[in-house]
């Protein structure tokens, strides 16, 4: 009865696409229940010292990975782990194990029992989700929420550092047409191609996101001098100057930009926003495709 209980153990750990392995502390050696191939690539068979199993945990993620099994050996308990592995033949996995310690007749800990899974996939489409939920799918760039997180983050630091920060609203100045003249797909592909000239303006450190419909915000943390600022508003009016073309059709489109700076402007985010809306509602005022800063 004992053989058929350990022979089910092992059927519902293959069927869960898990790996039993056991290590034994005081003789280096890990043994898998199983030719651990698939997880680690190439492997020299089902038994290998733990030290060489150690060489191939990415070494962003050993500390993190020693941490963790030390804690176990030293409270004698469950242990578990996420982690990278870069394996055998050069792929990177990441790899979900659960393992225990088993202590012997006199209580000293010198074995760990437990299994491992490759989650590589659910790493993937976890990484995905949170890609999705920042980002605006159409243009791939950081949605309101990203550009609400980057933007406080942006303040806080100015005002612990006594810094200031720039914001940008560029208003795509005659998007309408093409939406009326040819239809959504090909505003789509103007939407697209906008956001890719204007990504060209914008330095390493600065946010641009879609703020949804024709609107793209930009946030120049730690901004030098206002000079910056012209700079880069004359760079992305420039950008957006050659026509579009759609389906053989061009399209002059321009943007009006309004430009709010913190503190000069504003004491937070949500007046920054706000000014820079009103100076882009300014600008177009005054005849569209320029820039106007909220303070002149």
């Amino acid at each position: 009865a004992q053989f058929e209980n350990i022979e089910k153990l092992r059927l519902a750990v293959d069927a869960a696409e898990l790996t039993y392995w056991e290590w034994e502390r005081d003789t280096d050696r890990l043994h898998w229940g199983r030719d651990p191939s698939a997880l680690v690539g190439a492997s020299e068979g089902r038994s290998s010292r733990w030290s060489e199993y150690l060489q191939i945990v990415h070494p962003d993620d050993r500390d993190r990975y020693l941490a963790a099994i030390n804690a176990a050996w030293e409270r004698a308990g469950a242990c578990a782990n996420e982690y990278r592995v870069i394996r055998h033949d050069g792929q990177v996995a990441w790899l979900s194990s659960h393992g225990r310690t088993l202590a012997d007749a006199k209580g000293r800990v010198y074995r760990m029992i437990g299994v491992s899974q490759d989650i590589t996939e659910r790493k993937r489409q976890e990484e995905e989700a949170r890609f999705l939920a920042y980002h605006d799918t159409l243009t791939g760039l950081p949605n309101r929420r990203l550009l609400d997180d980057r933007l406080s983050q942006a303040v806080f630091l100015a005002q612990r550092r006594n810094a200031r920060v720039a914001l940008m609203v560029v208003d795509l100045d005659r998007f309408k047409q093409v939406n009326d003249q040819m239809g959504h797909r090909a505003g789509d592909s103007v939407l697209r191609e906008a956001a890719h000239r204007i990504s060209g303006c914008v330095r390493k450190a600065d946010t641009l996101a879609r703020h949804g419909g024709d609107e793209f915000v930009v946030v120049i943390p730690d901004l030098h001098q206002d000079g910056d600022c012209q700079v880069v508003a004359e760079k992305i009016l420039r950008a957006l100057e050659p026509a579009f073309v759609v389906d053989g059709r061009e399209f002059l489109i321009g943007a009006s930009i309004g430009i709010s700076l913190l503190p000069a402007d504003a004491g937070d985010a949500e007046a920054l926003l706000r000014n820079a809306d009103a100076a882009m509602y300014r600008a177009k005022e005054l005849g569209r495709n320029n820039y106007r800063f909220y303070g002149r």
